[in-house]
């Protein structure tokens, strides 16, 4: 009889054992499902939050920003949800819905910098393209306002536009200071008819136009010399006293008559 209640204690013990730890197991499960979900709401927050400082120097628009400031505080709001007595996260919220409240920033009154270095013209239009990716792709959310993507888009596209046209001008200079003409020739010709295509264009896109058909009717020494208004003069090299001609009056680069 003693031996039957021993088991029948035992078997209670091991049940209530194997209980308890499917309890723990499942709460540690509970628990672990709800820090990665944390983890990645904060890693999408983080990502508009780098976005937006990665942009901060660049004229993108209010459009852009508020896109991204509303993306982010969706990601905060549900942390929020999940851990409510987080207080960074809460001071996020705060920080998100402060600057949504007023997405303009000074620099869109200012014109775009074109960086003279080549490289770092590259790393703008790569990361002006790859910003332009992000604000479509979160047309799918239902965080954002969806009626300012286009918008945003748009003025987006116009940086880029005006990126790879100075960056062809550039790259014709360059073609000019090794007397390489006809590849100037090229990359000017490039550069204009990436100008043409664009119908809607904003005042900086119409005071660079201006701009490069004043550079084809000059002559060679004129152009190399000429600092375009784009140009990031920082870090502009200083440009030859000597032009490519070595006497003479030199004519137009491509000619007085020549349309392209």
């Amino acid at each position: 009889m003693n031996s039957f209640v021993i088991i029948i204690v035992i078997i209670v013990i091991l049940f209530i054992s194997v209980s308890a730890i499917a309890v723990i197991q499942k709460r540690e499960h509970e628990k672990a499902l709800k820090r990665q979900r944390i983890a990645q709401y904060r890693y999408r927050t983080n990502q508009a939050e780098t976005i937006l400082t990665n942009t901060s120097q660049l004229p993108v628009g209010p459009e852009a920003r508020k896109i991204i400031l509303q993306y982010g505080l969706a990601n905060l709001l549900a942390i929020r949800q999940i851990s409510p007595d987080d207080s960074t996260n809460n001071k996020n919220i705060q920080s998100f819905q402060s600057r949504l409240e007023n997405p303009n920033a000074a620099v869109d009154k200012q014109k775009l910098v074109i960086p003279h270095d080549v490289s770092l013209l590259k790393k703008q239009i790569n990361g002006l393209s790859n910003l332009a990716k992000y604000i479509v792709k979160l047309n799918k959310s239902k965080a954002v306002s969806s009626e300012l993507v286009p918008v945003a888009a748009n003025k987006i596209m116009a940086l880029i536009a005006e990126s790879k046209i100075c960056a062809y001008v550039q790259q014709g200079k360059s073609s000019l200071e090794n007397h390489e003409y006809v590849a100037a020739q090229q990359s000017f010709t490039m550069a204009q008819t990436m100008l043409t295509k664009i119908k809607n264009k904003n005042g900086r896109l119409n005071q660079l136009a201006v701009e490069l058909q004043e550079l084809i009717k000059s002559s060679p020494t004129e152009a190399l010399n000429t600092e375009l208004d784009f140009t990031d003069k920082n870090t502009a090299d200083n440009a030859p006293e000597n032009g490519p001609t070595s006497s003479g009056k030199e004519e137009p680069l491509f000619g007085q008559k020549k349309k392209w």
